[in-house]
């Protein structure tokens, strides 16, 4: 009907109609246009604030798994401090079982397993711009920056523990020596952990004591990274929370 008017406008040379007519055309394109725009709009927005949700659950979950973590951390401490002062302290009344115990719990710690599948959603979605310069970006900017830091230290550790692995010096205290060593389960009666090791001999040796500090420095140094990132998890939630309640 439009373009009936429009060629029968042009025909009588009526140039007010046929721009009267041009107006309404292009201006129903824009319209059309504006709408699908704000249509894909919402519907950016919407997956953004889903995938943030499972952000949300995903840091709680990861939330109980740093702080479980950081205990077990200070159980390694505790242990690694412990067999430090044993050997400075070493003499024939020494108990060299509790060594064989306190040398399995402060070379076997657990890495840290936390998900950050959700996150790299939110990062690659399309409609990311809608949380850019907010506080929720930069606790994410934060928390990326914690886990990296604590994954190197992570790396470090172990590359640590590989110095006390088979071929090495302190070999009888390597990976397989703690399998080896740890009880196992489904015994009636609990088997003391047992290496085939001279703690007297160790306990002399200067390499050795320097190898348990640098660790032990690095063992503190970790569960200070996994505190990092539980404040930073929680700076997280709470960025959540107050975008929520806008």
């Amino acid at each position: 009907m439009i373009l009936s008017r429009l060629s029968r406008a042009v025909r009588q040379q009526n140039w007010f109609a046929v721009a009267l007519e041009f107006v309404i055309v292009v201006a129903g394109v824009l319209l059309a246009f504006q709408f699908s725009l704000m249509s894909q709009q919402q519907a950016e927005r919407a997956r953004v604030v889903a995938q943030i949700e499972l952000v949300e659950a995903e840091m709680r979950i990861n939330l109980e798994r740093i702080r479980t973590n950081l205990e077990t951390l200070e159980t390694s401490n505790a242990n690694l401090r412990e067999l430090r002062v044993q050997l400075a302290e070493f003499n024939e009344e020494t108990d060299t079982t509790r060594l064989d115990g306190l040398a399995l719990y402060a070379f076997s710690h657990p890495e840290l397993d936390v998900e950050s599948f959700a996150i790299e959603r939110l990062e690659g979605m399309d409609g990311r711009q809608l949380i850019s310069g907010t506080e929720l970006e930069s606790a994410l900017v934060e928390w990326r920056r914690f886990i990296r830091v604590l994954r190197d230290t992570e790396i470090n550790i172990e590359a640590m523990i590989e110095q006390t692995n088979t071929g090495s010096k302190f070999e009888h205290l390597s990976i397989e020596a703690i399998v080896r060593a740890f009880p196992e389960i489904g015994l009636v009666e609990p088997v003391p952990v047992r290496f085939e090791t001279d703690w007297r001999a160790l306990s002399q040796d200067p390499e050795f004591a320097d190898h348990l500090a640098l660790f032990a420095l690095n063992l503190e140094f970790l569960w200070l990274t996994n505190q990092w990132l539980e404040t930073a998890t929680q700076e997280l939630l709470e960025a959540i929370d107050e975008r929520g309640a806008e």
